[in-house]
């Protein structure tokens, strides 16, 4: 894919609308301010191409000190809350084995940051007891503060001790869209992929109706 090809993903702070911008449209510094069509904020656009890479391999830029990071299109993305090192190890060994690119957080800053230039395809929550942590029950507010044509392409899961993932309702009440056990991380590949093409099928037209809408609009 040429660079010209590339489109930057560009999320609004004021009101969390998500745009995408050509890379070839930006200035040859890489930087360009967008004011948003929906609640006018002036938005800093940065292109991928103009950030130092991290490696090949991962094909990744980042300027971690703005929470920027861009990937490749097509690239699988997930956000990982994950207190317990051994279930976060674990996780992260899942979803690298289905191809995801992973990123930790620790407080709802760093999902703020991270959601603010790119839409991850999965965040995955996991609360060690009953009742969750400051830290957790801060992230699952802003994630319910997203605007929903936001939020649609974000699949939640939220794993501890008392999730049940037939439970629909629970996941609901979660702000989820799925709830499992920690007992159901060893089986997360077959369970995630069931629930996300469940989910594909309920959106899909949904989807594809917007992305012409949005191409149409650039």
């Amino acid at each position: 894919m040429s660079i010209g090809d590339r489109k930057v993903d560009v999320i609004c702070t004021g009101c969390s609308r998500h745009y995408k911008i050509a890379e070839e449209k930006l200035p040859s510094d890489g930087v360009a301010y967008f004011t948003c069509p929906n609640c006018k904020e002036r938005i800093e656009i940065r292109a991928p191409s103009k950030v130092i890479s991290l490696s090949a391999r991962e094909k990744t830029v980042t300027t971690e000190s703005q929470g920027f990071e861009s990937f490749e299109p097509g690239t699988k993305t997930a956000l990982v809350y994950c207190p317990e090192s051994q279930a976060r190890e674990l996780l992260k060994k899942e979803l690298s084995g289905l191809g995801y690119e992973v990123r930790l957080i620790n407080q709802m800053d760093d999902i703020r940051s991270r959601l603010r230039y790119h839409i991850y395809d999965l965040i995955i929550l996991y609360q060690n007891g009953p009742e969750p942590e400051d830290d957790l029950s801060n992230i699952q507010e802003y994630i319910g503060s997203l605007l929903m044509d936001m939020r649609r392409k974000i699949f939640v899961i939220h794993v501890y001790p008392s999730g049940n993932r037939l439970d629909s309702m629970q996941a609901f009440s979660m702000g989820a869209d799925l709830t499992i056990s920690p007992s159901d991380l060893k089986g997360l590949s077959e369970i995630l992929f069931k629930a996300l093409d469940a989910k594909e099928m309920t959106y899909k037209v949904f989807f594809e109706c917007k992305a012409k809408v949005e191409e149409e609009a650039l």
